[in-house]
C-alpha cells in the first residue's frame, strides 16, 4: 500500500508539473504568435496594397511609418522595428537661394551678387533612420526618428521625433496637433509648399475615436513666440499653446477632412523690462481627397493672427509679432493667410505625377514691418517620378518661387530637382 501510496503522490506530482509547464510553453506561445500576428498584418497591409491598389507607397505613408522597414526584434511582447531612407538630390537653381537642400521660397535672396545665379548643389540631408518599439495589441508605441538636416546646410544628425503613446494619450516631440501629417502631396523637394503648417513640437496630446469614422485630439504644446523687435526685447516662455482637431474619414479610409484650431500666447519683455502679452491663434482647415483610384487632391486654408511659427515657410524668421508702430512698447500680431492645392496623378502603377503650389500672404505687413519684411510667397511645382519597386523612386521636378517684400519688391527663381530615393 505504501508503494502505492508513493506511486500516486508521484503521479500526482508529475501531472503537476507537466501542467505548469504547459502554462508557461503556452504563454511564451501566445506571445510568440502575437507577435508574429504583429508581424502577418504588416505584411498583409503591403500585400493589399500591392494586390488591390498595384501603386507604390505615397509620400503620406513614408512620412507617417505606415510601412515603418523591418521587424529586428520581438522578445517578452515588444516588437522593435528600424525603418527610415536614403534620398540623393541633384539641384539646380536659377537664382540663389539661402536653403540650398529645400525649396524655401521665403530664402529667395533678394539683391543676389553679380555672378551667383545657376548654382549647383547635391543634397542627402533629407534622409532619415527611425526606430519603433511597441506592443503586440500597439496599446504602447515608442518612436525615435533623426534625419541628417543639420544647422548651416551640415550632415549632422537632427532629431526629428522623440515620441511615447499609451492608448489615448501620447507625449514627446512630434508633429503639431494643429498640423495634418497626413495631408503631404507626392512631390520630391523635402521642404514641401509654402504654405503647410509644419513643425514639431514637444507636447502632451489627448486622442480618442468618435465612432468609426471620426477622430478629436486636444494639445498642450511648448510654449513660446517668435517675434521680430529690438535687442532689448526678448520673448519668454510662460503659457503653453493649445491646439484641438477634428477629422473624419470616408469612403472607407482613403479620403478625409480635418480641422484644427490654435491658441499662441505671445509673451515677451519689453525694452522697460516689462512683461506683456498679446494671443495669436489660427484655424487649419485641411483635406485629401481619392477622387480615383489613380487620383488624388490635397488642399489647405489657414487664417488667424501670430502663428508665422507654425508655417512651413516663416517659421523660424520672428512673424509671430512685430514692434507696433503706433505705440513702441507693445508688440502686434501679424495677419496670416495660407492656402495650397495639390493633384496627384498615376499614369501607370509604376509612373506618377503631382501638380500644384501655395501662396502665403501676410495681409498687414507694411503697417507693422519695415520695408524689407516678406509680404508674401508663391510657390509652385510639378514633376514626374518612376517606381522601378514599390521601395525606390527616382524622380525629376521642376519647382517655381516667388518672393515679395514690403515695400513691393520681387524676386523669382526655378529649380530643377532630380531626386533618388530607396526606402528601408
Amino acid at each position: 500500500m505504501k508503494i502505492k501510496g508513493t506511486l500516486l503522490l508521484l503521479a500526482l506530482v508529475i501531472i503537476f508539473l507537466c501542467s505548469h509547464a504547459q502554462e508557461q510553453d503556452l504563454k511564451l506561445l501566445k506571445v510568440r504568435m502575437n507577435a508574429l500576428e504583429r508581424k502577418v498584418s504588416i505584411q498583409d497591409s503591403l500585400y493589399r496594397k500591392l494586390l488591390h491598389n498595384d501603386l507604390p507607397n505615397s509620400r503620406n505613408e513614408v512620412e507617417n511609418n505606415s510601412y515603418s522597414g523591418f521587424v529586428v526584434s520581438s522578445i517578452k511582447g515588444v516588437i522593435l522595428s528600424i525603418g527610415g531612407f536614403v534620398e540623393a538630390d541633384l539641384i539646380h537653381d536659377l537664382n540663389p537661394l539661402g536653403d540650398k537642400s529645400s525649396f524655401t521660397t521665403s530664402s529667395i535672396i533678394m539683391n543676389p551678387d553679380p555672378g551667383s545665379q545657376n548654382v549647383t548643389n547635391v543634397s542627402v540631408r533629407p534622409s532619415r533612420i527611425s526606430f519603433r518599439g511597441s506592443n503586440t495589441d500597439d496599446s504602447f508605441s515608442a518612436l525615435l526618428e533623426f534625419d541628417f538636416e543639420g544647422s548651416n546646410g551640415t550632415t549632422t544628425p537632427r532629431l526629428r521625433h522623440a515620441y511615447i503613446t499609451y492608448k489615448n494619450w501620447g507625449a514627446g516631440k512630434y508633429w503639431s496637433n494643429f498640423m495634418d501629417n497626413n495631408n503631404n502631396p507626392d512631390i520630391l523637394d523635402f521642404e514641401g509648399p509654402n504654405a503647410t503648417i509644419t513643425i514639431r513640437q514637444i507636447q502632451i496630446r489627448y486622442s480618442f475615436m468618435i465612432g468609426k469614422n471620426d477622430k478629436m485630439a486636444f494639445s498642450l504644446e511648448a510654449p513660446g513666440a517668435e517675434i521680430t523687435a529690438p535687442d532689448a526685447w526678448s520673448s519668454k516662455n510662460v503659457f503653453p499653446d493649445l491646439t484641438a482637431s477634428f477629422e473624419h474619414q470616408f469612403w472607407q479610409g482613403t479620403s478625409h477632412l480635418r480641422v484644427a484650431a490654435l491658441v499662441h500666447p505671445v509673451t515677451y519683455l519689453n525694452g522697460s523690462a516689462a512683461q506683456k502679452n498679446v494671443i495669436g491663434g489660427a484655424v487649419n482647415f485641411t483635406g485629401s481627397i481619392q477622387v480615383t483610384k489613380l487620383d488624388n487632391i490635397n488642399v489647405q486654408a489657414t487664417a488667424g493672427t501670430g502663428f508665422g511659427k507654425y508655417n512651413n515657410d516663416l517659421g523660424g524668421l520672428g512673424y509671430d509679432a512685430f514692434q507696433r508702430k503706433s505705440d513702441t512698447t507693445k508688440l502686434s500680431t501679424a495677419n496670416q493667410l495660407n492656402l495650397f492645392a495639390y493633384y496627384n496623378h498615376w499614369w501607370t502603377p509604376r509612373l506618377s505625377s503631382a501638380l500644384g503650389g501655395g501662396y502665403v500672404d501676410l495681409l498687414d505687413s507694411k503697417e507693422n514691418t519695415g520695408p524689407d519684411a516678406i509680404q508674401s510667397t508663391s510657390y509652385a511645382s510639378t514633376n514626374l517620378i518612376f517606381y522601378p519597386n514599390n521601395n525606390f523612386k527616382i524622380g525629376i521636378e521642376v519647382l517655381y518661387g516667388k518672393r515679395k517684400d514690403a515695400d513691393l519688391k520681387t524676386k523669382e527663381t526655378f529649380r530643377f530637382q532630380f531626386t533618388f530615393f530607396a526606402k528601408l
